[in-house]
């Protein structure tokens, strides 16, 4: 197979992997939030940065203190990469909901509410998109570089 479709089979198998463990944490981390905290607009403003840097720190956790890599968690065995290959995946995956947090906060404190409102509806999610591609992209690229 060409490295650009190994790219694009990666891309989209790590795509959804990551959007499936986003949304089960998202509807956790939702529901506990929902109970312990009151909806106020302090509160919408600043969940999305809470859930992707809660994610980050999960993930971080998960794979440097217990080994278990939640990406290859879910259907992984299907995927031939490497343990190295799946912790940088993972490191990785960290490393943009991290990124994705910070810019978060730091849309929804200096912008206009309306602008934050189109950054979590269409650029939030294209953010996250590019952001597995390029990981996907590293991923491959280390593989065809150690062959």
């Amino acid at each position: 197979m060409s490295v650009t479709k190994n790219w694009l089979r990666l891309s989209f198998a790590l795509l959804w992997r990551a959007f499936l463990l986003f949304q089960i944490f998202g509807l956790v981390f939702g529901v506990l939030l929902g109970k312990l905290l009151l909806p106020s607009s302090f509160v919408i403003l600043i969940k999305p940065t809470i859930l992707y840097g809660s994610l980050a720190l999960v993930v971080v956790i998960a794979e440097a203190g217990f080994k278990l890599n939640l990406l290859q968690c879910i259907f992984g065995k299907r995927l031939n990469l490497s343990k190295p290959q799946w912790r940088m995946c993972a490191l990785s995956l960290a490393l943009l909901l991290a990124t994705m947090a910070v810019l978060s906060v730091a849309v929804a404190f200096s912008t206009p509410f309306d602008f934050w409102l189109y950054y979590k509806v269409f650029g939030s999610p294209v953010i996250f998109v590019a952001g597995i591609f390029a990981i996907s992209w590293i991923a491959i690229s280390k593989t065809s570089i150690h062959q």
